[in-house]
This record gives structure tokens, sequence and C-alpha cells, in this order.
């Protein structure tokens, strides 16, 4: 990983005020940022950040009076290098959720202090750095339909479409096509259900790993996940909201960089909600699995969002659409989906609420509670599908491709 040298060029958009004022003291007072220009208006931001050429772009939730959204999106699509971080005025998850949906990278909270807003700043540069070391490092940065899938994170803008039931169900599946090592871990850091799901009672969350993130061994890792009677591990996260609010990005990036080491597959339930967390675990994974539903309002949002993440320079590939519930009454025709989204459609999932229900209710996975039904039957074929793309991008002289090939031959 490459040290940081210099000052990054930074461009702040911020209305005249205490806060304006409160940027500049701060920005006055260190030389790790170069605040090159500070912007009270709208008036000539496409000039002034093209002569700039800055790192990162700060701006405020409100400038000439106008909320900001279509601005940062504007920014993000002409100036895609630059990572913008928004400054919300309260902490509120819908603003913090549209803000990231419009292209910001990170946000920071009023009223903050001078020492916070550093703060924010150095994690994201930081975090920013190590993306795209790690983006450099595999080459030209194209992804292969038949590059190894070790870390799958399942996501939808759309809350309520099936993320958990994906990510638990594929992560038992897996499981049992291969001998394999799968954890199965909880990105959704408030109000996660794969405890309930799997109906696991344990006190051990992925905080008790926090202190040790970058120094992560074995053993501590089998004292923390819950070994599940199907033979999976699951990392959950915290009981306590406010630990879980606690939890940072660059925590999240230790404790997956170490956990990788241990597991042939890691399963991440990112769920709906859309921050800097949920951000590092998309960057962290070799594919996002995006999970939509055949109805208008989960198209717009998914299609939204496959707009949203070709500005964070994930490579072509990475992005993984399945469709759930295809074929429920009254949704969209499955052949005008991949019109709709202008994006393909890797899996189908076929419509069975009831069952998918009552499995829920009783805290047994799908896969177990009706190994037989076409929900089950299509989850296999997707987790197939994963072994198979990792299997053959791993190479004849890996240590798994010996014991993983002959279990594929027979399946």
């Amino acid at each position: 990983m490459p040290e940081q040298n210099g000052s990054s060029p930074l461009v702040a958009m911020v209305e005249p005020g205490s806060t304006h004022e409160q940027i500049s003291n701060a920005l006055n007072a260190q030389d790790e940022f170069q605040p090159v220009v500070i912007l009270d208006s709208v008036n000539g931001w496409v000039k002034e950040i093209r002569e700039a050429k800055p790192d990162i772009i700060l701006i405020d939730a409100v400038l000439d009076g106008q909320p900001t959204l279509e601005l940062i999106d504007d920014i993000t699509l002409q100036f895609p290098d630059a990572t913008i971080v928004a400054i919300l005025p309260n902490d509120n998850p819908i603003n913090a959720q549209k803000a990231m949906l419009a292209g910001a990278r990170a946000f920071v909270i009023q009223p903050f202090t001078g020492v916070a807003l550093l703060s924010s700043l150095r994690r994201v540069r930081d975090l920013e750095a190590r993306r795209r070391y790690s983006q450099s490092t595999t080459g030209s940065g194209e992804l292969s339909q038949t590059e190894p899938m070790q870390i799958m994170t399942v996501f939808s803008p759309r809350g309520g479409v099936g993320c958990s039931t994906l990510a638990v169900n594929l992560a038992l599946a897996i499981h049992g096509q291969i001998e394999s090592r799968v954890l199965l871990m909880e990105g959704k850091l408030l109000f996660g259900h794969l405890a309930l799901m799997l109906n696991i009672r344990t006190h051990n969350d992925i905080t008790d790993l926090i202190p040790h993130a970058n120094l992560l061994d074995e053993n501590l890792v089998k004292d923390v996940v819950v070994n599940h009677a199907s033979g999976i591990d699951v990392l959950l996260s915290p009981n306590d909201v406010q630990a879980g609010q606690g939890v940072r990005p660059e925590d999240l990036l230790g404790i997956v960089q170490g956990v990788r080491r241990m597991y042939d597959f890691i399963v991440i339930d990112a769920g709906s909600y859309l921050d800097e967390n949920t951000v590092t675990l998309m960057d962290l994974s070799d594919r996002i699995l995006l999970l939509t539903t055949p109805d208008l309002a989960s198209l717009h949002d998914v299609s939204r969002f496959i707009q949203i993440s070709r500005t964070l320079s994930y490579p072509p590939g990475k992005m993984l659409t399945i469709l759930n519930r295809s074929g429920m009454a009254g949704g969209v025709k499955t052949k005008e989906i991949e019109a709709a989204l202008h994006h393909e459609v890797f899996a189908y999932i076929p419509e069975d609420d009831p069952k998918v229900m009552r499995s829920l209710n009783r805290g047994v996975p799908h896969l177990y509670k009706y190994p037989r039904s076409p929900v089950s039957r299509s989850i296999r074929q997707i987790a197939k599908n994963v072994v198979e793309l990792s299997v053959e991008g791993i190479g004849e002289s890996s240590r798994r491709s010996s014991t993983l090939m002959p279990k594929l031959a027979r399946s």
C-alpha cells in the first residue's frame, strides 16, 4: 500500500456563515488538505473544479438556498475521479442514503468540530487510496466472468426484496455444493436479521473483532463467529444499535481483509441501506449480487444504482443482477426486465412468497424446509454457477482446484 505524500487538493462548496468559517479555519490550520478554492455559490463551479483538479470535494446540504443532491449527481458524472463528501444537517438515515445514491462517498454530520472534519477527510482519503491501489493491482481493471468469486455482497437499494433470505440460503447452498469453508457475514450493522433467520442465540458479534481488526488470527475469529448446524460460520452484527453506529469503514476493511484468508467463500448480507460502510463492503467484494423484484419502484432504484456504481470505478462484470420473485402476479414481465434495467440479468428466483414467509417465521432456512421447491432449486443453481466461476478462475495449480473439481464433476 503506497503512503500518502504531500497534501490532497480540496474544493469546498459551502454557503457563507458559521459552517463556511469553521471549514476555512480547520483547513487553514493544517497542511494535509490543500483548500484550492472555497465556493459559496454554484456559479461557475464547473470551471473552478476543472481548474482545481481536486481529490476531494466537500459540499454543503444547501447552496444558493437550494438542496445540493442534484449538484452532487452532476459533479459525480462530470468529475468521477474526485471523492465527494456531503455535509448533512442531521443524522437522518434517509438523507444519508439519498446523498450516497447521488454519488457521495462519505458524509459529515452537523454540528461538527474542526477535528472531526479533518478526521473524516483523512479517513475518506485513505480508504479511497486503498481502493484505487487494490484496483491497480488487478491489472487492466476488467473483470471477466471466469475470475474467482470469493467475497459476494448481496445488496439492493430497495428494502424488502429478500437480501437476507438470498444471503442465508446462498451461503448454505455453496457449502452444500462443495466441502468449503463458508462465512455468512451480516453487513447490516443496524437491525440485522440473520440470528433470527437461523435461530442463533449468542452474545458474540462483529464488534468483538474491531479492537483486533488489523491483527486477526484464526483462533480469535473462531471464538467470535457462530458455527451453524449446517456447517457454515456466521458473523453477526451487534444487537445494540449504538454499538452498530460505532462501526467505521476502516473497521470493516480490517475485518474483511483478515477473515478472507480463513474462508473459501464469504457471503455478506448488506441489506438495502447505502452508507460508507456498505460501499466499503462493496469495494472489498469480488462480486455484488444486486437484488431486485419485478415492480417498477424496485427496478427504478436498481437501475439508478447501476448508473451510480459506474462512478465507483467498479470493473465490468462485478455487478450481477438477480431478479427475485420472478413471475409474481402483476409484476413487470420478465422479458422486459433487462430492457428496463439496461443491464443483463444474471439469475432468476421464482415467486413463492408463502413458503418463504413460513420458513422465515420458523427460523429454518428455505433451502432446508423446502429443499425441492423452485426457489431452492434456483438458489442451488446460482450457487453452482458461483462455484464454477471460482474454480475456473483459481487454476489447476491452486490448493482448492484439486478438491473441488471432482465434486463438481458429480453434480
